[in-house]
């Protein structure tokens, strides 16, 4: 049976997607959840619209993240934490320190999520940290940890 999604559905596809499933899966459990309707002449005409209009979203979605990622890349984030004399730091800096800095000196907001730390920073110094923007845009953020 083909049917027209209305919403994401997981390891299915996505909204205004055509795709062909099990009678059952269909008529049980996808079109009374409201996530998808049968496909008909008309209703494909509605799913080519609802194509492109994720499309035009998608590429608006795109084009701000570009635009957020050279706000992000254009200076340093500068952080101050207690270190030794080895540049060693007592705590951590984690991804709440580092967006809180991104949205002081920057003033940019930046989910907490977005940021994509492999584990804390401990050292002073200068780091390259990833923010996810978009599926296909990843910003490197600067940041230079300094003692206090």
């Amino acid at each position: 049976m083909k049917v027209i999604l209305k919403r994401d559905v997981d390891n299915l596809g996505e909204a205004g997607d055509v795709v062909d499933v099990a009678n059952g899966y269909g008529n049980n459990y996808l079109v009374p959840r409201g996530l998808a309707m049968r496909a008909t002449k008309g209703a494909l005409a509605d799913a080519e619209a609802m194509q492109r209009s994720r499309q035009r979203r998608a590429e608006r979605s795109r084009a701000a993240a570009e635009e957020q990622q050279a706000e992000l890349e254009r200076a340093p984030v500068v952080l101050t934490a207690n270190a030794d004399d080895e540049g060693t730091l007592y705590g951590s800096v984690g991804v709440t320190q580092v967006a809180k800095g991104i949205s002081e000196q920057l003033g940019a907001k930046v989910e907490k999520k977005r940021i994509r730390l492999d584990r804390p920073i401990k050292e002073t110094g200068v780091h390259d940290v990833p923010v996810q923007l978009h599926a296909d845009v990843v910003a490197t953020v600067r940041v230079e940890i300094a003692p206090a």
